[in-house]
């Protein structure tokens, strides 16, 4: 009996494919390790004013490289050659990238002549609630055997940080069990602040994540559903100090903060009618407060992002 005690799951247009058991590969594949590096960070120095020390100016992310280790198995001679095509297939492209593994490697012990039941250690599981955005940056070294083992050298596209899989409005609307029981729990989430809708005018919003939500890269969806004001509406992130203003007089009409497009309804491009600034969520907790108008309620979408 094959035990596997790592695993990884792709997901291709929409489509999962688990690297162990999949319609390309079948059950060719067995992953011996997945290994996910730092952050490859730019770094800018400035020279003191006595010329001689160096100064830390700040650093930009830029990707992450994570590895997996394979070993792939042919039926038969001829499968060689299937199986190596049908391995290119499996990794090209750009793809999200999700990590499995067993929880525990413990036996129990035996006494002379006693049986403790076979080995089972379940099935990989996900690690967390995370995935990664890829891309294959290696050429796949194949050698004409039934068993041989190869590596994927992956590095990250759009962004470098793991994000959740599932954004705050799901985990408003489905709760924390379920969507932790199908996909993972992600770190540092909270199970008292998983509300992101509200009706109030004050409310706290809780980012997991130990990355601050950037509107300009990463997902943020806002509405302001049916919305009455005289143009003088502020909708302001205390925590950071940004304000979004809106100065266009409106009734009952939906805005929507996507990233960085204002719209106001489906159809209108609201950003002209706007102070132009965008908001941010820094990890833990936003402290946000709306004036000026009046509405049915606040949705605050985004996923988290982790180092």
């Amino acid at each position: 009996m094959l035990i596997i005690f790592v695993d990884a799951e792709l997901i291709k247009n929409g489509t999962s494919y688990l690297v162990s058991n999949n319609k390309l590969t079948g059950t060719s594949l067995e992953v011996l390790s997945f290994v996910v590096g730092g952050i490859q960070q730019n770094q800018t120095f400035n020279d003191g004013i006595d010329g001689r020390s160096r100064l830390f100016a700040g650093s930009e992310d830029k990707f992450r490289k994570i590895t997996l280790n394979i070993k792939a198995d042919a039926y038969d001679i001829h499968d060689i050659s299937h199986l190596r095509n049908a391995i290119n297939e499996l990794f090209d492209g750009e793809f999200y990238i999700r990590e499995k593994r067993i929880k525990s490697v413990d036996v129990e012990y035996e006494s002379p002549g006693q049986k403790t039941g076979e080995l089972n250690f379940g099935e990989p599981e996900y690690v967390n609630g995370q995935q990664h955005k890829v891309v294959k940056v290696n050429a796949i070294d194949h050698e004409e055997l039934l068993t041989n083992e190869f590596v994927i050298e992956l590095e990250t596209t759009d962004l470098p940080y793991g994000e959740s899989v599932y954004t705050t409005k799901e985990l408003n609307d489905t709760g924390l069990s379920a969507l932790a029981e199908k996909y993972g729990l992600v770190d540092n989430i909270d199970d008292e602040k998983t509300q992101y809708v509200f009706t109030e005018k004050t409310f706290s919003v809780w980012n997991a994540g130990n990355v601050t939500v950037e509107p300009e890269s990463m997902y943020i969806y806002i509405t302001l559903g049916l919305v009455t004001t005289d143009g003088s509406l502020k909708f302001t992130n205390k925590t950071t100090g940004e304000t979004f203003a809106f100065n266009k007089s409106v009734t009952n009409r939906n805005i929507y903060l996507d990233g960085m497009n204002i719209m106001e309804g489906t159809a209108i491009n609201a950003l002209r009618n706007t102070n132009r600034q965008r908001i941010r969520l820094v990890p833990g907790v936003n402290n946000f407060e709306i004036t000026g108008a009046t509405f049915s309620q606040i949705t605050v979408s985004f996923k988290f992002y982790y180092m």
